[in-house]
């Protein structure tokens, strides 16, 4: 077994099973929201191998079927049918019912193959990237002993510092990304059969 995931399988034992119980409180960060960076994280165990769960949610095509805000995705970089990799350029079009309708650009930044996939987002204004990033995304898959995977969404937002700390848009709020989760774990069980 890998060094990190027999880490991370140490870690989703020792404390992630707690975390997977549904009926748990969502995430409440030791920092105050009105702060310049906002953190949020959710998680859900999918009955699914840790592998097949983490090729699932990097590919960047699956996103709308379980986000709630992703309307359509494109890859400037990269395929839209397979997993993403390091340095593949993403762009997410989001719903402006439901968000501020501005899309927004995502170059994957760090990648180890089943285990970790971070993104590194920015907004999009007249279809070029903000030179500020402003939303850090990352994927966390670990293999729990029964064959099935904890699947871990920590997200971070740069705020301006013209931004209403008290606002939450979808993204960033623990109720809405808990239910995309339960979508995750509906279509990722119904896609790929029980090995």
């Amino acid at each position: 077994m890998h060094k990190t995931t027999l880490i991370l399988a140490m870690l989703a034992t020792a404390c992630g099973l707690a975390l997977a119980d549904p009926g748990a409180p969502l995430y409440k960060s030791p920092i105050s929201d009105a702060m310049n960076v906002r953190f949020v994280e959710n998680h859900i165990v999918v009955d699914r191998p840790a592998k097949d769960v983490f090729d699932w949610v990097t590919t960047w095509g699956n996103l709308p079927r379980w986000l709630p805000v992703a309307q359509e995705v494109k890859a400037l970089k990269g395929p839209l049918d397979k997993p993403s990799q390091l340095g593949d350029v993403l762009v997410e079009l989001v719903d402006p019912a439901r968000t501020n309708g501005v899309s927004k650009q995502y170059t994957v930044v760090a990648h180890v193959d089943g285990l970790l996939w971070t993104v590194a987002g920015q907004d999009l204004v007249d279809g070029k990237p903000n030179p500020r990033v402003q939303y850090v995304a990352t994927f966390l898959i670990t293999p729990l002993q029964d064959g099935s995977s904890l699947f871990v969404r920590q997200f971070q937002l740069v705020r301006s510092d013209t931004s209403n700390p008290a606002e939450r848009r979808p993204v960033d709020d623990p109720e809405v990304i808990q239910r995309g989760l339960m979508n995750l774990k509906r279509a990722v069980e119904a896609a790929l059969p029980r090995s």
